[in-house]
């Protein structure tokens, strides 16, 4: 599904990080540990068709990722919280969907339930903790179903409690095909496949 080969991402005056190869299959959870500074953040907006500033080539079902992006079937959930801050939660999870079916009502129900949000579906994100905030984003990001969800600095958002009920939440777009590539600082349980960033050269571990 993402296929990464000969991936060299550059700044102006240095080369961040190499990608000799990296294949991530349909329903599959793949983790990339990295400190700040390695360039982790600027990869996944490269796969994202944010960044193009690289060598190599970067193929999501054999086309470029801006190509996706365009079809919002690549969504990346970044450290910082995009949310209408006007809007209340409820509005905020469903805004992408052109039409909210009763199917997709009762999953975000469940879903909100998970991330204990139920209770808040009216209220505005503002007013809400951090965490909650990054529900709110993910369970909108995983509603979509889309190829694949990017997860920047997955470690900030949750503590382990509530680490695993994101990863819950994350099921419901894994059981349909998504795949789901995260990056943090520490080590994560329950992914599959883990990789750490080395002397800006990507390594399976």
């Amino acid at each position: 599904m993402l296929s990464i080969n000969n991936f060299r991402l550059k700044t102006d005056d240095a080369e961040l990080l190499e990608v000799s190869n990296l294949e991530i299959k349909s329903s599959e959870k793949h983790l990339v540990l990295g400190n700040n500074n390695t360039g982790k953040s600027l990869f996944l907006k490269s796969i994202h068709g944010l960044n193009s500033n690289f060598d190599g080539e970067i193929l999501i079902k054999e086309k470029p990722p801006i190509f996706y992006k365009r079809k919002k079937k690549t969504i990346l959930i970044e450290t910082s919280p995009h949310l209408l801050w006007e809007e209340d939660v409820w509005k905020n999870i469903i805004l992408p969907l052109p039409k909210v079916t009763s199917r997709q009502k009762q999953k975000i129900m469940e879903l909100c339930k998970t991330a204990e949000l139920f209770n808040d579906l009216k209220t505005k994100p503002g007013k809400l903790s951090y965490s909650s905030q990054k529900f709110i984003e993910l369970i909108r990001a995983v509603i979509q179903l889309p190829y694949l969800i990017l997860l920047d600095d997955l470690d900030c958002y949750f503590d382990e409690i509530n680490l695993s009920k994101a990863l819950e939440i994350c099921d419901f777009a894994l059981n349909a095909g998504t795949s789901i590539l995260a990056t943090s600082k520490i080590g994560l349980e329950k992914f599959e496949n883990i990789y750490r960033i080395q002397s800006k050269v990507l390594k399976k571990l």
